[in-house]
């Protein structure tokens, strides 16, 4: 029986994939007819050997393919949140998924039964231009060249493999596409310096036209000139080369005459990025007069179990608590958080939106969805001496790749008559502890600007401060920012304590600096 399925089967495909010669029936009242027959025997012999070896070479391709993403899938198996957060191997992983991962469903779907499943929605195009965006923004904040990123070596430890030369003509490419081209200049220039004969996925071409466009939009037009004379040495019929070159030519004349507008500067604060690097400028003495100490007088409770506290800022006052919350609370917070995770945004209580001066996602977490977040209220209560009653719920948030949080303040500024945040009718934002929910192997500093200082997040620990002054004023001095993560997953905690119910706790003062 199975025999006969399969020459039906070899028959059915006969039928459909052989061209069929004009070759009529009655073969056997002519032996030169029958001689025709032998020909297409032939013809068909040779057929289904091209058919064969063209799905064996399939076959071979796909093995290879998989062998590949196999040996880059065990590296990032190995330890997955360093391979995550790297921004380097995470546009590998995107763009795999986002581009070889289709064109290999498709190679797979022409003319074979199987298909490639998958019940997790996979990333898009605008899943890879963030992952870029994050890497550009690392490169500024820590002073990062491309060769450095490309090679697997950063700060003296190995964070991923050498680069191939299409790789990095394919990081330079999506961040021409979000427009970040002086860092596309980088990867493309470090492309076309790996090109060599052998290498697969991309032609010098290619690269050395790509490079050209990113460095026009720099201004460099001298050089993206001198790159498009040459591809059309290499490829006189270069359309891409020949509609570029006559507009750089004029562009070099009206950069002659005109010259070039002024650079846009960059959206920093003062210090932000220095400080993001570790540089603490404060003098050393106001630095020798901040101590460390148990905390036991602001509640009952501490007297039996003090807090120790880190004094980070006398004026105004910054403090950090260390092992205040325990590595099973944290698995517990995270856990419960991880399906409630959704993209962060900036605003108040009026106009919110999603926002790239903040990349990571958050979730919102109420006393009563379990025993922990109770805690971890009462243990904020013990900590400020301030009343819950007038606290949010407690954000859980997890930055990404380069996530970060441009310099802000958490207290707001009202209109003319509205009451600030009056979703929750408390007031103004008082104060803000922020724990730490996980250590974080490189970046993802809290800096303060106006102050010259950072901490460094601590797995455990929570940092504190006032957002208003005595007298109820804002205190800009409170400008903060969240670094961006270069290697690891930073997960926080920020338990935000409005104004109103402190009357008792927190007592309102004339002067702003009592």
């Amino acid at each position: 029986m199975e025999a006969k399925l399969f020459f039906f089967a070899i028959g059915w495909w006969l039928c459909c994939y052989h061209p069929w010669t004009n070759v009529h029936g009655e073969y056997y009242s002519s032996v030169e007819q029958m001689r025709k027959l032998l020909k297409l025997e032939e013809s068909l012999v040779t057929s289904l050997g091209q058919y064969i070896k063209l799905h064996e070479q399939k076959i071979e391709f796909l093995h290879r393919q998989r062998d590949l993403l196999e040996k880059e899938l065990k590296k990032g198996l190995k330890d997955d949140i360093e391979y995550s957060s790297n921004p380097v191997s995470a546009f590998l992983m995107v763009n795999r998924l986002v581009n070889d991962w289709e064109r290999l469903r498709a190679f797979m779907d022409m003319d074979v039964g199987a298909k490639l499943q998958n019940t997790t929605e996979m990333p898009t195009h605008e899943d890879l231009i963030g992952v870029v965006e994050g890497l550009a923004r690392l490169q500024d904040m820590y002073e990062l060249n491309a060769k450095e990123m490309a090679s697997g070596k950063l700060l003296d430890r190995t964070i991923g493999r050498q680069l191939k030369t299409a790789e990095c003509y394919e990081i330079g490419n999506k961040l021409t596409a979000a427009k970040s081209y002086r860092h596309a200049v980088s990867w493309l220039r470090e492309s076309l310096r790996l090109w060599t004969m052998d290498s697969p996925g991309v032609s010098k071409v290619e690269v050395m036209n790509a490079l050209s466009y990113a460095l026009s939009h720099q201004g460099e037009y001298e050089e993206a000139l001198e790159l498009t004379q040459k591809v059309l040495k290499l490829q006189p019929d270069n359309q891409r080369a020949l509609n570029s070159k006559e507009p750089l030519e004029k562009w070099i004349e009206y950069k002659k005459q005109h010259g070039l507008p002024p650079p846009v500067p960059e959206p920093y604060a003062k210090n932000y990025p220095s400080l993001c690097r570790g540089d603490d400028q404060r003098p050393t003495k106001e630095l020798a007069r901040l101590r460390c100490r148990y905390e036991h007088n602001r509640t009952p409770f501490l007297r039996i179990s003090p807090l120790k506290l880190q004094e980070v800022n006398h004026d105004p006052i910054i403090v950090m608590y260390h092992d205040v919350i325990s590595n099973k609370e944290i698995d517990a917070i995270i856990s419960i958080s991880k399906p409630l995770m959704h993209r962060s945004m900036v605003g108040d209580d009026h106009e919110k939106a999603v926002s790239k001066t903040r990349t990571s996602s958050n979730a919102w977490l109420d006393d009563v969805m379990h025993p922990v977040v109770r805690t971890i209220s009462q243990r904020t209560e013990d900590m400020t001496n301030l009343a819950m009653t007038a606290a949010e719920r407690l954000q859980v948030g997890n930055y990404g790749i380069g996530g970060h949080y441009l310099p802000h303040y958490d207290y707001a500024v009202p209109e003319e008559g509205k009451e600030v945040y009056p979703s929750i009718g408390k007031g103004n934002r008082i104060a803000t502890v922020m724990y730490y929910l996980s250590d974080v192997a490189i970046g993802g500093a809290t800096v303060f600007p106006q102050l010259g200082l950072g901490v460094f997040p601590q797995k455990g620990s929570a940092i504190f401060w006032y957002n208003l002054h005595a007298n109820g004023t804002v205190d800009h001095r409170t400008l903060h920012g969240a670094c961006p993560v270069f290697v690891g997953s930073k997960w926080v905690g920020n338990k935000w304590i409005h104004e109103r119910g402190q009357e008792f706790r927190r007592s309102c003062e004339l002067d702003p600096k009592v």
